[in-house]
């Protein structure tokens, strides 16, 4: 049977016991039971604090909703914001009187998911403080075997992207903290609490693990590894990615859009493990609220086979052959709402922050291309993740 660390008990009290910890959790860490990580924590260990990323240590709150010092009520604990203007980590302040930090969430497998870049600060500022990190690992959702996509450039540091990462990841959170510590020098004390039974070509639909959405848009396994690819249309501002509708990343239209002729147009290129059928559906929220969408609806047929970073890439050069000079792009003021990272680059619009390049957006590339040319980048990155693999 595969279970997470938390489920992993032997290795749980080896590494948490006689510790003061704070933990860093959302509703979507939870056990073999369904009982959420934070109050078997507060049962079992001396647990002092609580810190809160995005959307609250119960995934309580929505999206944006700044809630910097609240207190958990069932619990009694307080609770910190550590995703906000005012910082990104945890500050010296709010470690001084804990051993430990525990990290226990479910993240996506893509370069995009801001937990990633939560996990990587939280990771220098343990370093600074000289406190323990531990990490109660959990499958790889995507999968650990296959990567993809394009590797983001060295030189831009974002919270969709950085460290070298291609658009799918291929690691688990625990071997994504070794894989910092062993190539950016991070000098973290790690320690993280393995998961059992899971082989690493298992993606999220193969564990037997109960999915619970590690963000309101990530309903199931499937819109999950849609994600990996279709995240990108979240920079075109006039296209509808599916949310506010049932069908978030599976559907992606707008009232413009030929969605008969896309819909043949993608099913010609004959993508492996994946057909597209016309649809029409009306969001309730989010682009194109209360107006009717034409589009096309992504079917996977076959999740090993089926590759969602190059799917898209074919979908928007698609899109934008069907209907030149149509698209327009997000700011890139759009999405967090955080204190700003320091980067050598810096684009004007979040498309070129997901892909990593304004080489598309500008019209210099197709996404075909840009793979293309990133292959050698990629299958480094392979090699490399490779040292850091804690499982077979």
């Amino acid at each position: 049977m595969i279970g997470s660390g938390i489920d992993n008990i032997s290795e749980l009290d080896k590494a948490l016991k006689g510790l003061r910890l704070g933990l860093i959790t959302n509703g979507s860490a939870v056990d073999q039971a369904l009982r959420p990580v934070l109050d078997i924590l507060h049962e079992q260990y001396e647990l002092c604090k609580l810190f809160n990323t995005v959307y609250g240590v119960r995934s309580e709150f929505v999206y944006g909703e700044r809630v910097p010092h609240y207190t958990d009520e069932a619990t009694g604990l307080p609770v910190e914001s550590i995703f906000s203007r005012e910082c990104t980590a945890p500050t010296p302040e709010m470690l001084q009187d804990i051993d430990a930090v525990v990290f226990d969430i479910r993240e996506a497998g893509c370069r995009y998911y801001e937990y990633l870049y939560c996990l990587a600060n939280t990771m220098r500022a343990c370093a600074a403080e000289k406190k323990r990190l531990i990490i109660l690992d959990r499958t790889a959702p995507l999968g650990g075997a296959q990567v993809e996509g394009t590797v983001y450039p060295e030189d831009l540091h974002t919270m969709v992207g950085d460290y070298g990462l291609p658009n799918r990841i291929g690691l688990t959170i625990g071997e994504f903290a070794c894989y910092l510590n062993g190539e950016y020098g991070f000098a973290c004390p790690l320690q993280v609490v393995p998961v059992t039974g899971w082989r690493r070509e298992q993606d999220g639909g193969e564990t037997g693990l109960p999915w619970i959405s590690p963000s309101p848009n990530l309903p199931h396994v499937t819109a999950n590894l849609l994600y990996a690819g279709m995240c990108f249309v979240e920079g075109i501002s006039n296209l509808s990615e599916g949310r506010g509708t049932a069908k978030p990343f599976e559907v992606v239209g707008a009232p413009w859009l030929k969605s008969e002729e896309l819909a043949r147009r993608m099913n010609r290129l004959e993508l492996s493990g994946v057909r597209f059928a016309p649809v029409y559906f009306i969001p309730s929220s989010s682009k194109y609220r209360g107006e009717i969408c034409r589009g096309v609806q992504i079917h996977v047929e076959s999740r090993r086979d089926f590759l969602p970073v190059r799917t898209t890439f074919h979908l928007l050069d698609e899109i934008r052959e069907l209907h030149p000079d149509t698209l327009e792009f997000t700011p890139n003021s759009y999405g967090h709402d955080v204190k700003p990272v320091e980067s050598a680059r810096e684009y004007s619009f979040y498309i070129d922050k997901l892909m990593g390049t304004d080489a598309w957006r500008k019209g210099k590339k197709t996404g075909g291309q840009l793979l293309e040319e990133g292959k050698a980048a990629l299958e480094r990155y392979r090699r490399t993740k490779t040292k850091y693999h804690l499982y077979e």
